[in-house]
């Protein structure tokens, strides 16, 4: 999917706060001491269109609009009293803090001048003033998350194992085999081809009373895999061509299969060996546990989160302000 710079920055407040004393035109959301006018309001609701313009594809565009509509005023909301949350802590972000996250931001997309950034943010619909706003914010959203939200390096083995131990099914490897091949294409002319049929089937006559296959493999003129003697790792049950796979899971350890005739050519496998379905270890798939579970609890948290910091707020919103468009 289409990335921009816009979707990279807009995590956190992409409208500027203003209080109250400073607008003289319509609020629509006021939190606190801090409001977003009519103006502000349009404008992120543009934006946001113009990323999904850009970023969906066309039939799922005016589905992806109406969910922005109907989250736009809770995802404000959340976002102002974050920023709000960041005053309280008195957490800030710094010049240098900035200048590391424009340089990260230009790294990620490999724009190497100021011109090319100026470019790619005017693609984007930003200006360097906006974007800057933007990537504070979304630095300050950070600092907040970090002293306030739990860090997936705080979940605990114990915690890890119990998610493991009620979800293992989860993380069930398919019955995989270790194989070694050796592929030899197909002419294109007929004659040709009939001649290769011939010598295809000497080849894995030989294979199959070869004392080391992956020795004989490798050295197999004809064969386009012979580096590493053919090695092909283990792959899963299901990802070879049909007959392949057939063939393979149907075979015993220590089998030479083939040759198999393909659109484009011969196949001859070494069945290494086979694995079966199974469950791994624990300690294989923590670290992926910990992400999938520290994503998830991300996400409980910080509903959790903002739920708390809806009900020591003062939140208005002005359904007659929200534009229709």
């Amino acid at each position: 999917m289409k990335k921009t710079i816009i979707a990279t920055i807009t995590l956190a407040v992409a409208a500027s706060t203003l209080c109250a004393g400073q607008i003289v035109e319509a609020i629509v959301i006021r939190v606190g001491d801090r409001i977003i006018t009519r103006t502000q309001y349009d404008k992120r609701l543009h934006d946001a269109f113009a990323e999904i313009e850009q970023t969906i594809p066309p039939a799922q565009i005016a589905a992806k609009k109406d969910e922005i509509r109907k989250n736009l005023p809770n995802d404000l909301i959340a976002e102002l009293l974050i920023k709000d949350r960041a005053d309280r802590l008195n957490l800030t972000v710094g010049a240098d803090e900035m200048k590391d996250a424009v340089a990260r931001l230009k790294q990620q997309y490999g724009i190497e001048t100021d011109r090319q950034f100026e470019e790619s943010l005017q693609k984007s619909g930003l200006t360097r003033a906006d974007m800057e706003a933007r990537l504070r914010d979304t630095l300050l959203t950070n600092k907040v998350f970090g002293r306030e939200l739990r860090s997936r390096e705080e979940l605990t083995d114990r915690e890890l194992r119990e998610r493991y131990d009620r979800e293992k099914e989860h993380y069930r490897l398919p019955e995989r085999a270790h194989l070694r091949e050796i592929v030899v294409p197909r002419p294109d002319n007929a004659a040709a081809s009939e001649q290769m049929q011939k010598r295809v089937e000497q080849i894995a006559a030989d294979a199959r009373v070869a004392p080391d296959f992956a020795k004989y493999a490798a050295a197999v003129p004809e064969s386009v895999t012979k580096d590493k003697g053919g090695d092909m790792g283990e792959v899963a049950r299901g990802e070879l061509l049909p007959d392949l796979d057939k063939a393979v899971f149907n075979a015993q350890t220590g089998a030479v299969i083939g040759p198999i005739s393909t659109k484009s050519g011969w196949h001859i496998l070494k069945l290494e060996t086979r694995l079966p379905s199974e469950v791994p270890a624990f300690e294989s798939v923590k670290d992926k546990l910990r992400k999938d579970v520290s994503d998830e609890t991300f996400q409980r948290d910080y509903k959790a989160y903002i739920e708390r910091l809806r009900k020591d707020a003062f939140i208005q919103i002005n359904e007659q302000n929200v534009p229709s468009t």
